[in-house]
């Protein structure tokens, strides 16, 4: 992956910009990205040239005397859309977006992807992102943008291993691309729920922002002003399974005593089975409805369930003390399904962090909870296939 050139990276800006925010005239472009009108008007008058962007005006004054109608600029409907898909435990969600980032349809998919083999695996992806094309007339599908769970190297697009598929070393983007013909873009899930999560909030995108999800597993995306963090291989972290204790529970990886082996929805699920002789699980991955059923009593008082809680806020004030001590973030976000039961966690959350973190260090990160749905991962895996598409149309024109 080349590195962006500065008219690129301020292409690049604008168009994100005018997708978080909408039709925006110059002047307000401008002050969003403290660009001169000069480079403003040169930039957006590339991009209307392009077809990209189209002008509309208002009946709103351009300035404080009356004078000329203000001019916004949105993306041209022509551009087509893009399909965000994610690939769960024996589940898929799929969004269908336009050029302006907006939602025109979702779908959620129960298929058991676990048990499929490579090309088994593909096919029914694929099946699944063509029906849903056909079905709700995806007009001009430019591109598809995959989030999955594990460690996904995004610039081969293969998905060495992933906790909820049974494949290895899987060619997703290409085995895709040659079932679709439509360019496939693949990224890890919490990659593409940090990137989600700092489009909307400008605060995340300066400085270093760690975004911790925890849900089904627990996985971190990374940011540095605002853009994910990727690893010699092009791929992210695979913070869940840095190991805690060594003769901990088991963990889907194989090994004992991984972060996630103590916080994920399947930990907390098969532990709270084995309380008071409740039957043996169903299903590896519990729904929300089972987790709500756990996280009520606990809240009502429960005390073997309240101590389950306790004791995965101390692995989550652990984990977060980690993360403060070797990559000094600006902030950091703790987001996913399992925020569902902060309130049992913080206390010992909030203590653990207190005593196994070094105070000055602590002190120079923020720490927010964001209440966040698995929407926001098709929203962020979507979001970065539309920019590859801005990026291709530009360097198209350029060629």
């Amino acid at each position: 992956m080349n590195p962006l050139t500065p008219r690129e990276a301020a292409r690049r800006r604008l168009l994100d910009t005018l997708r978080r925010e909408g039709p925006m005239a110059r002047v307000e472009i401008g002050q969003q990205l403290g660009m001169s009108p000069a480079s403003v008007s040169e930039l957006t008058a590339s991009l209307v040239e392009e077809g990209i962007l189209v002008t509309e005006e208002t009946g709103e004054s351009a300035g404080l005397i009356r004078g000329r109608p203000k001019v916004r600029l949105y993306f041209a409907d022509t551009l087509g859309s893009v399909i965000g898909v994610w690939t769960g435990f024996n589940r898929i969600e799929l969004r269908l977006v336009d050029s302006a980032g907006r939602n025109r349809a979702s779908r959620h998919i129960e298929h058991p992807l676990r048990n499929l083999e490579a090309e088994e695996l593909m096919d029914a992806l694929a099946e699944a992102i063509a029906a849903f094309a056909r079905d709700t007339n995806a007009p001009n599908l430019k591109a598809v943008g995959l989030a999955c769970q594990g460690y996904v190297d995004t610039r081969d697009g293969i998905v060495a291993w992933s906790p909820v598929l049974g494949a290895r070393d899987l060619p997703l983007a290409s085995g895709l691309n040659r079932r679709l013909g439509k360019p496939v873009l693949i990224e890890n899930d919490a990659s593409a729920m940090a990137f989600a999560i700092a489009q909307r909030h400008s605060e995340l995108r300066s400085g270093r922002t760690a975004c911790l999800m925890v849900g089904d597993g627990v996985g971190l995306g990374f940011l540095i002003q605002g853009e994910l963090y990727r690893g010699a291989r092009f791929g992210g972290s695979e913070f869940g399974h840095v190991r805690l204790r060594r003769s901990g529970p088991q963990c889907r990886c194989g090994g004992r005593g991984c972060i996630e082996a103590f916080l994920a929805d399947y930990a907390l699920h098969r532990d709270a089975q084995l309380i008071d002789h409740r039957p043996a699980p169903t299903v590896l991955i519990p729904g929300e409805d089972a987790m709500d059923a756990i996280v009520a009593q606990a809240r009502a008082g429960h005390p073997a369930l309240a101590n389950l809680f306790r004791e995965a806020g101390e692995v989550l004030g652990d984990a977060v003390g980690i993360l403060i001590q070797t990559l000094e973030p600006d902030h950091i976000v703790i987001c996913g399904p399992g925020t569902r039961a902060m309130d049992l966690l913080r206390p010992s959350f909030e203590a653990a962090l207190e005593s196994q973190t070094i105070p000055e260090l602590r002190a120079l990160a923020t720490i927010q909870v964001v209440e966040s749905s698995m929407d926001l991962l098709t929203e962020g895996v979507v979001m970065q296939a539309l920019r590859e598409l801005d990026l291709d149309l530009a360097r198209l024109r350029a060629a």
